[in-house]
Order: C-alpha cells, then sequence, then structure tokens
C-alpha cells in the first residue's frame, strides 16, 4: 500500500497540470503560436535542470510503501528517488556494500543490487516497509502528470518559459523568467517547510539539561 501527500487546487491550464497544458501555458507566455515543435525540448531542458537542483530534490515528494519479503529480496519501486529507511519486521535495517554483506552471518544489514534490496539471511514471508523519496516522471503524452506539475505548476512553467526564452534570443526574457522560477521554488520550499513544522512548538532546553 501506498500513501501519498494531497495535491492542491489550482486554476486555469493549470488545472488539468498535465503535459498538454503546460505547453499551452507556455506558448501563451512567451506570446508565440509557432514553437509546437521545440516547446517539447523546453520542457526535457527544464527536467533536466530539475534533475541537478539539490533544493527540488528536498521538496520530492516522500513515500511508504509495505509488503512482504520473498526470498530475501525487496524490488524496489521504479520512481525511487532515495531509499530512507528500510524495516523488515518492524526492525531497521541498514544498507551496507556488497563485499561487507558477503562477510557477514546475521544481524539487520542488506545491500542493494540494481532496483532489488537484498536481506541478510535471505527471509521470506514477513513484512517490509520502506520509507523513500518519489522521483517525478517525465512528461511525455498529452495526458501525463507528475507530483512536481501537479504541486508546483509556476515551477514547471517559469523554468520551460525561461529554456523558450533562451531559445529565442531574448535575454530580457531569460532573466525575467529565471527570477520568476527562483521566486516559485523559495515560495514551493517554505510551503513545505510550513506544512512539515507549521503548528509545533520547539522545545528549547538549557545547556546541560536532560
Amino acid at each position: 500500500m501506498t500513501y501519498v501527500l494531497p495535491s492542491l487546487a489550482v486554476s486555469g491550464n493549470a488545472a488539468e497540470a498535465n503535459y498538454s497544458s503546460l505547453r499551452k501555458s507556455v506558448a501563451t507566455w512567451l506570446n508565440r503560436t509557432d514553437l509546437d515543435a521545440v516547446i517539447p525540448d523546453f520542457v526535457r531542458m527544464a527536467e533536466a535542470e530539475f534533475a541537478r537542483d539539490p533544493r527540488i530534490k528536498t521538496a520530492m515528494q516522500t513515500t511508504r510503501y509495505a509488503d512482504t519479503v520473498l526470498n530475501g529480496q525487496i524490488i524496489l519501486p521504479d520512481e525511487m528517488q532515495e531509499l530512507q529507511e528500510l524495516r523488515v519486521n518492524r526492525v531497521a535495517f541498514q544498507q551496507i556494500t556488497l563485499e561487507d554483506f558477503r562477510s557477514k552471518q546475521c544481524g539487520p544489514y542488506f545491500t542493494r543490487i540494481g532496483q532489488v534490496a537484498q536481506i541478510l539471511g535471505s527471509p521470506t514471508g514477513v513484512p517490509y516497509e520502506i520509507l523513500y523519496t518519489q522521483r517525478y516522471a517525465p512528461l511525455v503524452f498529452n495526458e501525463d502528470s507528475n507530483w512536481l506539475l501537479r504541486n508546483n505548476y509556476d515551477v514547471y512553467l517559469w523554468k520551460c518559459c525561461e529554456q523558450g526564452a533562451v531559445w529565442l534570443r531574448d535575454p530580457e526574457g531569460v532573466t525575467g523568467y529565471r527570477a520568476k522560477y527562483e521566486a516559485a521554488v523559495q515560495e514551493m520550499l517554505s510551503a513545505n517547510n510550513r506544512y512539515n513544522w507549521g503548528g509545533t512548538q520547539l522545545a528549547v532546553s538549557a545547556p546541560g539539561v536532560v
């Protein structure tokens, strides 16, 4: 079973929040009707920059998934960006290298071989749970969407428009859309912080007090 965070409400083209509506928005903001052939390139280049931007990685959706270990193996999700936690029978397991894994006889350890987590001792039929950050899916078909586009449409839009302005050799547009992108990313991070920490008071202890 998979748990995901609810998406935020949006309006206009963003209400659909899919690849088709994004391309329409990019054409509208660039005020051009002759870019159908190159807008997909703007989207690909924007997604390539997202993958390199550590701020986007910190905002990636966290997902929890539970199932049963079979023959000591756990098939990890294709959309997984980073594995944060793995528990077998509610016990936290530590990831180690394949070399160290081969030298151990027992203990709460696992190693990764591609998209497979190999559990030490090869248990089978026991429950496991993983916590991981979910990589966004690239947009390919008209109805395609992902968590970044659904929850932060402006981040996608402004980066695509920035790429479009580069292609149009419009330095003023590049500067303007880049500033919009930076502002949208900062607001996304601030919103995530409010979501994660809002309403929680931090207790500050005096030095030496436990």
